[in-house]
């Protein structure tokens, strides 16, 4: 492993700077197989789980496999679960089981999360668009696919993407820019096409044009304290999470749903 540290002429000229012209100047340090390790066995046991919610009470109550005392003994390997390379067996979308336990309980607010959690893993949606998905030869390039939440939350119990693979959902697009972001206009300096957008994402990593947008969707556990939500805080609230996915997706959502949807993403 190599880490490159890029210089402070670099990322000051990045913003006003063709790709291709940036003048990256890596500083190479090679890390120790021992090093390696020891970063690899650090990060492994760091994990984040809501303890309680205060409709629901103690989220590890009658069975439930939520807080913390459970996280680190989930499975996890690159690729689990993955809707196409998962070495293990074929893709499950019931990825979210940690509030089977509550489905049917007499506390209603223990019920609605359980049920909550079924519409994370069951809701059918219509995915067209979207860049890295719809147009990638991995998952085989298909205009529109029917998939549910769990089509890219599909590490089991923590809602990550088990693969590196960054999507462009719309999130950034100039189009859906707020007063408190930035706008750029990027073109292709080959086709000369143009983007706007409030945020270039992997691509100022890559410089890649097919990369503008795309974003690696984050892991889901303790939710509940992250507000505001998405990478660039573009929603307040959980309200406003699933406003976005209904305009740019179309899904719609009963009231109840809506209800019982956010129970279930509050007590992550």
């Amino acid at each position: 492993m190599i880490v490159y540290y890029l210089t402070s002429k670099c990322l000051n000229l990045r913003a006003n700077t063709p790709f291709d012209r940036c003048p990256t100047l890596p500083v190479p340090y090679t890390l120790t197989p021992a090093q390696q390790k020891g970063i690899v066995d650090f990060e492994m046991g760091l994990a984040t789980a809501q303890v309680r919610d205060d409709e629901a009470g103690w989220l590890s109550d009658a069975g439930a496999l939520g807080g913390p005392d459970d996280i680190l003994g989930f499975p996890f390997y690159i690729g689990i679960n993955d809707n196409v390379a998962d070495p293990a067996g074929p893709f499950n979308e019931k990825a979210m089981n940690l509030f089977r336990s509550w489905a049917g309980s007499h506390q209603e607010d223990r019920a609605s999360v359980a049920r909550g959690e079924a519409i994370f893993n069951s809701k059918p949606i219509i995915i067209s668009g979207v860049k890295g998905l719809n147009d990638n030869p991995y998952f085989g390039s298909p205009a529109t696919l029917t998939g549910t939440c769990t089509t890219c939350h599909n590490t089991p119990q923590m809602g990550n993407h088990s693969l590196a693979v960054a999507l462009d959902i719309g999130l950034t697009d100039g189009s859906r820019r707020t007063p408190d972001m930035p706008l750029y206009t990027l073109r292709n300096l080959t086709t000369g096409q143009e983007v706007t957008t409030t945020d270039p994402g992997l691509a100022l990593s890559t410089g890649k044009w097919k990369d503008v947008g795309r974003f690696k969707g984050p892991i889901l556990r303790g939710l509940a304290a992250r507000a505001p939500y998405f990478h660039n805080g573009f929603a307040k609230d959980f309200d406003a999470v699933l406003d976005f996915y209904t305009d740019r997706f179309g899904l719609v959502f009963s009231r109840k749903e809506r209800q019982d949807l956010i129970a279930f993403l509050r007590s992550l």
